[in-house]
């Protein structure tokens, strides 16, 4: 056997066997050169043989279009024979390589350098990036054709000999070319055929087969989303609408937690809503997913029943502050507290802690607004400066018909406070 024919035939082999799947669906992905072995390897030049994402038509239905072509140039078009150095065979299998890496990102001239190589007995190159997914693009006519034209001229140099043929060179690399450029955009062999055929023709060019993803969305269940000023646990449905992704959702406002943060078809997203203590306040939850995204509205009341608290230090002035400095042996910090329910008061119930050498925990429950807690100058932790330390107050107001509303520093409408250590003395 030739040279040439040897190594035609050991590509075929190799091709073959890279081409037994489904043939609705196409056989042999371009993006890994059949002879080679591993995703994501390192080629020339920085090439990647990249993930298997385009699919190109089994061996033999390839060469059932180019015979089918074959006899309609002969009989349809009643063309001449015509004498070529570039078999049926070589002409299919070297333009499908050609597309190959054109379709992967490989310009004309490293396409047909790498083509060549091939024939020449080398193993095939890797291509040049990975095809966008979606709509196959391939490379103009001229550039095919210019290809089909080398193509003859290396079968000649190789002294392959000659083959009749009914199809021109053009007529070949422009229609296998649109036969490929069908296949890899969903259609089947017989639809491709018949739109290549119709071409031929002189009917239009056909539409290809694939059809764009319908893009994914989401709405929800509601939004916006009305909550109470006391707060509390809440959530709504995504519903899918659309398409095939899941979403994810982050909270926009710091009052809002998100007890679930993805989700896919009418899943629950889930949140926390902290008590309002202030006027009314609107916040936000972004629900994202790939190419879109919602938001979900909240708008929380203000507290059903107004409770506050202010805090004095009557050694310094009469009037509210946010920090009580102890400076003497024996020191008053008052709490003072202003409340709003339904039905009369029926129990004031502080918490208050601080930091004060070890930690410090004073509570009173009483029917009194008022709680007035003594501290000690001088004790580990003071200084002469002040030593500054954290004051958090909760109050808990509760009603003789059983409602409540729970208060804290430094939340809501609510100051933070501090209390201030001093050494004994002048």
């Amino acid at each position: 056997m030739p040279r040439r024919q040897m190594l035609l035939f050991c590509w075929l082999v190799v091709f073959a066997a890279a081409c037994s799947r489904n043939p609705e669906r196409a056989a042999m992905s371009p993006t890994e050169p059949s002879a080679l072995g591993g995703a994501g390897r390192a080629g020339a030049q920085g090439a990647l043989s990249g993930p298997l994402d385009v699919f190109f038509p089994p061996r033999n239905e390839a060469f059932d279009f180019r015979q089918q072509l074959e006899t309609k140039y002969q009989n349809g078009l009643r063309r001449s024979p015509t004498l070529t150095f570039v078999d049926a065979e070589g002409d299919v299998v070297w333009t499908q390589e050609y597309i190959r890496y054109r379709v992967n990102e490989c310009d004309h001239a490293t396409a047909v350098q790498r083509v060549f190589a091939q024939i020449d007995g080398n193993a095939p190159g890797f291509i040049c990036g990975s095809s966008p997914t979606g709509l196959v693009s391939f490379p103009p006519r001229n550039e095919a054709l210019d290809f089909r034209k080398a193509l003859e001229t290396k079968y000649q140099d190789l002294r392959h000999g000659l083959t009749q043929t009914f199809v021109d060179p053009e007529g070949s690399v422009i229609w296998t070319q649109e036969y490929i450029r069908y296949r890899t955009n969903a259609c089947n062999h017989a639809t491709s055929v018949k739109n290549v055929f119709d071409q031929i023709d002189g009917g239009p060019v056909a539409a290809v087969c694939y059809v764009p993803p319908e893009p994914c969305t989401y709405t929800l269940s509601e939004s916006p989303q009305n909550v109470p000023g006391a707060g509390g646990s809440f959530s709504v449905i995504a519903f899918r609408r659309s398409g095939d992704c899941n979403w994810t959702a982050v909270s926009e406002s710091s009052f809002i937690t998100l007890t679930t943060a993805a989700g896919s078809f009418s899943g629950v997203l889930a949140y926390t809503v902290q008590q309002n203590f202030g006027t009314a306040r609107t916040g936000t939850i972004r629900v994202n997913w790939p190419d879109g995204s919602t938001q979900l509205v909240v708008n929380q009341a203000g507290p059903a029943f107004p409770v506050s608290f202010e805090l004095f230090d009557f050694n310094r002035s009469v009037d509210a502050t946010t920090e009580c400095q102890i400076r003497l042996a024996s020191h008053t910090c008052t709490l003072t507290a202003t409340a709003n329910l339904p039905a009369a008061i029926a129990t004031y119930h502080w918490d208050v802690t601080y930091l004060y050498g070890n930690q410090k925990f004073k509570a009173q429950a009483s029917s009194s607004p008022t709680f007035a807690f003594l501290e000690a100058c001088g004790q580990p932790s003071s200084s002469t400066e002040g030593t500054v330390a954290g004051l958090f107050v909760t109050l808990k107001v509760t009603d003789t018909a059983g409602n409540t509303a729970t208060v804290n520093s430094g939340e809501g409408g609510q100051p933070a406070l501090t209390i201030k250590f001093f050494s004994c003395g002048p």
